[in-house]
């Protein structure tokens, strides 16, 4: 098969998994009834419904914003609607291969691409948070988005694409506040000489330029200074709380003392009042606030979750389907970070992303819901390995993925074919 007969049915095969991937996340939210299956929905759908209403937002510091104004959107077309909410969650969701094709096209190739789309495409947990109307999706979707400008600004740094970088690293960081601490990371992997100084900056202000509006709404309806929302101090005592394990999350409850604190002190006074009581724990014990870390880094990391709800997802059956699924993905992502050791500066805004969130939430509390937008870089890891020892056993294999030194796909955007 000639190169340009495989360019040519690149796009085709690609569209083809971009709609498989919306008809079964379709299919799937078609099965759901219109109701919400998880309490943090509840939270994102009375704003979003507010907001279409033409009310007030109410205080919406709890959780980042942007999940209730993706739900206006469907809210203000077809109504009070969880179905509806449902569908157009599992229309966004065909971003998410689409997106993890476009990143490992530019690391290794459009065939390498494909594999990983593929795997994006089917991933039960991608399917799933279509119907579960979390941040998750959203959050994926914008960290995929983030990771592949970057590499683009790598490769030939334009301003457009800096400052796109930029607007969608505050966009994610108003999905889930988390994400504030990838921003020091992407300057710094946008800055690289003094040529790359103005692309920095570029990313950097954009980025707090995007995040600038809700703080200041913040600020006009609490008169507090909250950049996206309050909760890290909370999370952190639930993290460090004596009574805390590598699950526990809010279970452990807030101390008695401090109940009440919110509406005496306000969100953002009590949110420090928190933190300054988990600081306390930490330091009274550090040999086991170092335990728990890794314990939590574990959690994280973990083959099946730990719900702390229940309903009829939380089976037997999903905790197989998860192990089954998730765990030879995540075995595969890391051999291909190994196999791709020689390349890692290449992978840099991917490596990057996978350790500031991998080092960072362990420090408050870890669920493998919060793990999932790093799975779409772990499938662009999977999908190398998987052509890489593909290569390495098939001579056909290796001509197919044109692997070998593979210094022709590093960055490339078209499809690698085998040299005659």
């Amino acid at each position: 098969m000639g190169c340009g007969t495989v360019r040519a049915r690149v796009p085709a095969v690609l569209l083809g998994i971009v709609a498989l991937a919306v008809l079964v996340r379709v299919a799937f939210v078609l099965t759901l009834e219109d109701d919400l299956y998880w309490p943090d929905p509840h939270y994102y759908d009375e704003i979003a419904w507010r907001i279409v209403s033409g009310e007030r937002a109410g205080d919406a510091v709890l959780r980042g914003p942007l999940q209730a104004f993706v739900m206006v959107v469907p809210y203000a077309l077809a109504g009070h609607s969880y179905r509806a909410a449902y569908l157009f969650q599992a229309l966004l969701g065909g971003l998410i291969p689409y997106l993890v094709f476009l990143i490992a096209r530019r690391l290794r190739g459009s065939k390498v691409g494909l594999v990983a789309a593929t795997i994006a495409c089917l991933y039960p947990y991608y399917v799933y948070n279509a119907g579960a109307l979390y941040d998750t999706q959203t959050t994926t979707i914008l960290l995929l988005l983030v990771v592949y400008l970057a590499l683009v600004s790598r490769e030939a740094p334009r301003l457009p694409v800096s400052a796109a970088q930029g607007c969608a690293l505050g966009l994610l960081a108003l999905s889930r506040s988390i994400a504030v601490t990838l921003v020091p990371v992407a300057v710094l992997w946008t800055f690289r000489g003094e040529r790359r100084a103005l692309h920095a900056a570029l990313v950097l202000a954009l980025a707090v330029a995007t995040v600038l509006p809700w703080t200041v709404r913040n600020h006009m309806v609490t008169g507090e200074f909250i950049p996206i929302s309050v909760g890290g101090g909370r999370e952190f005592l639930y993290g460090n709380s004596p009574d805390a394990t590598a699950t526990s999350q809010s279970r452990v409850g807030i101390p008695e003392d401090l109940r009440g604190l919110p509406r005496e002190i306000g969100y953002a006074g009590a949110d420090r009042m928190y933190l300054a009581r988990g600081l306390e724990y930490v330091k009274q014990d550090p040999a086991r606030a170092v335990r728990l870390y890794f314990a939590k880094l574990a959690n994280l990391y973990r083959f099946y979750p730990t719900p702390q709800t229940q309903n009829r997802f939380t089976t037997d059956r999903s905790a197989w389907i998860s192990i089954l699924s998730y765990g030879p993905m995540f075995l595969l992502g890391l051999v291909g970070i190994v196999l791709e050791r020689r390349r890692w500066n290449r992978y840099a805004p991917l490596l990057a992303t996978l350790v500031t969130f991998t080092l960072v939430y362990p420090v408050f509390t870890t669920n493998v819901r919060y793990r999932l937008p790093l799975d779409g870089l772990l499938m662009v890891f999977c999908a190398v390995a998987l052509a890489r020892i593909a290569s390495r056993v098939s001579p056909r294999a290796a001509r197919w993925f044109s692997l070998p030194g593979g210094a022709e796909n590093a960055f490339g955007g078209g499809v690698g074919c085998a040299r005659t």
